[in-house]
């Protein structure tokens, strides 16, 4: 095995020395790629971060052979745009996250691979691409993607009819079968695939309606219907891997995601019919008998897997308030198992809202007693977007989080020109579904979804720095 990736790695050196952005589009199209895990002279490393590494080497020999080391940070402190001071703030602060940490080795790894790695590949990506025009930038990075996508899809639909690879005997059992792709797990299917699909939508919705723009170009047509044809394929089949996971946060997720898409789409046709097939949707949802109940407890938490949630939130918090170190600095990088332990609870008693008698039941009934005892682990991170950063970087860090999520949503209001903003706005919508999914999961702490993170910042900075290239050109022209 080892000699096969071996052999990859050196026709990728080649690719990345010859074709740098081929090399980076494959990096996106193999994400999942982090699973692949080998040791070099006792080096843990991922195909993932083997890619990265080569890829940022390369181009790091290539700038020096020409510029100086001068010049080289200079252009690392421009590549972020106004997003510079934060980013490396963010950096510094996790930083901070190792020295914390009671599992220094542990938590070096993991700054490693969801910090520095993904900076560093999204540094490469905008100094790569930005020379490059917008259109084909991103129909190549959505191909990547697509492609990414159906890596994980494909296996995750053939396990729903056959089982295979499915360890869990519960998920593999037909009757509660849950898929989980090449992961251990189902939900990391959807945490995967779920910014992917609103990605995509997106990019379908954009697609179409240039479609109908180019009626005298009829090359261009034929080349916007196949990409066209070939995303009405691959988006069904994402959703489908994602409803096999049974993964009800990110399925939520995309909804508010393309719903947010096409509401502020700059298409006031295409808004109304939302506006109109949404209120329809309510209507008949809400006529549903089972749909209130349903929705009611899966807003309040109040079915299983939220009560398991609100039980590791509530832990977390005794945590983090148990003392000022913890309030401030967090748990350090994987840490939070360890710190939370003392506070953590071996079970619950799942409460049953719909029955009054509920309590008494559960004191004196042995049968309702094993029946709505849950027993609760540790987990690896707190499933909430904002105790997750808080946990791992801190109080500081959570807040750099927040600083660059206002940055990136300022940028999108200071677009002029109708089709990047449309682009910007696809990535709006798919940090959308991320926050969303992220109220109870953890869509940041994973190989493949820092780096798609990263490529999302990357993507917003490529499409301000055209704006900034686009605007002088209109104020010529008018003077």
């Amino acid at each position: 095995m080892l000699y096969l990736i071996i052999s990859y790695l050196i026709l990728f050196a080649w690719l990345a020395w010859k074709k740098i952005d081929w090399a980076l589009l494959l990096i996106i199209a193999f994400l999942p790629g982090y699973l692949i895990r080998f040791s070099v002279f006792n080096l843990p490393l991922t195909l993932l971060e083997s890619m990265i590494i080569i890829v940022f080497v390369f181009w790091l020999i290539k700038f020096l052979k020409k510029n100086s080391f001068k010049r080289l940070w200079l252009k690392i402190k421009k590549t972020f745009f106004n997003y510079n001071r934060w980013v490396l703030l963010f950096l510094l602060v996790s930083a901070l996250g190792i020295i914390i940490s009671p599992n220094t080795r542990e938590a070096l790894g993991i700054w490693k691979a969801y910090f520095i790695e993904p900076a560093v590949f999204a540094l490469v990506f905008i100094q790569v691409f930005q020379k490059d025009k917008l259109k084909k930038t991103w129909g190549k990075v959505s191909g990547a993607l697509a492609f990414s996508g159906i890596l994980v899809a494909g296996p995750a639909i053939v396990q729903k009819f056959t089982g295979w690879g499915i360890t869990n005997p519960f998920w593999a059992d037909e009757a509660t079968r849950r898929v989980v792709s090449w992961y251990g797990f189902p939900n990391a299917i959807g945490l995967f695939l779920g910014p992917i699909i609103v990605w995509l939508s997106g990019y379908l919705v954009f697609q179409v309606f240039e479609f109908f723009k180019e009626n005298k170009n009829k090359n261009k047509n034929k080349k916007s219907f196949l990409m066209i044809l070939v995303l009405a394929l691959i988006i069904p089949l994402l959703v489908l891997a994602v409803i096999f996971a049974k993964s009800e946060g990110a399925l939520i997720g995309i909804l508010a995601g393309v719903w947010f898409f096409l509401i502020f789409y700059p298409n006031k046709k295409l808004r109304l019919s939302v506006v109109i097939f949404t209120i329809v949707a309510l209507c008949v949802f809400s006529a549903w008998p089972l749909s209130g109940n349903y929705v009611k407890n899966k807003m309040l938490l109040r079915d299983r897997s939220g009560q398991i949630r609100t039980e590791q939130w509530q832990e977390t918090w005794q945590m983090l308030t148990n003392s000022p170190m913890n309030f401030v600095f967090g748990s350090g990088l994987s840490g939070y198992q360890e710190k939370v332990e003392p506070f953590h609870q071996k079970g619950i008693w799942l409460k049953d809202y719909n029955d009054p008698d509920w309590l008494r039941k559960v004191l004196y009934n042995p049968e309702y007693q094993k029946k709505f005892w849950q027993p609760t682990e540790i987990y690896q991170y707190p499933h909430n977007v904002i105790l997750n950063f808080w946990t791992e970087i801190g109080l500081l860090g959570l807040i750099t989080v927040f600083a660059l999520l206002v940055i990136f949503i300022k940028n999108y209001f200071s677009l002029k020109n109708r089709e990047n903003k449309i682009k910007y706005l696809i990535l709006v919508a798919v940090v959308g579904q991320i926050l969303v999914h992220g109220l109870v999961d953890v869509p940041y702490f994973k190989n493949d979804l820092s780096v798609f993170c990263w490529l999302v910042l990357a993507m917003s900075i490529l499409v301000i720095k055209k704006e900034d290239r686009f605007i002088p050109k209109i104020k010529s022209k008018l003077n």
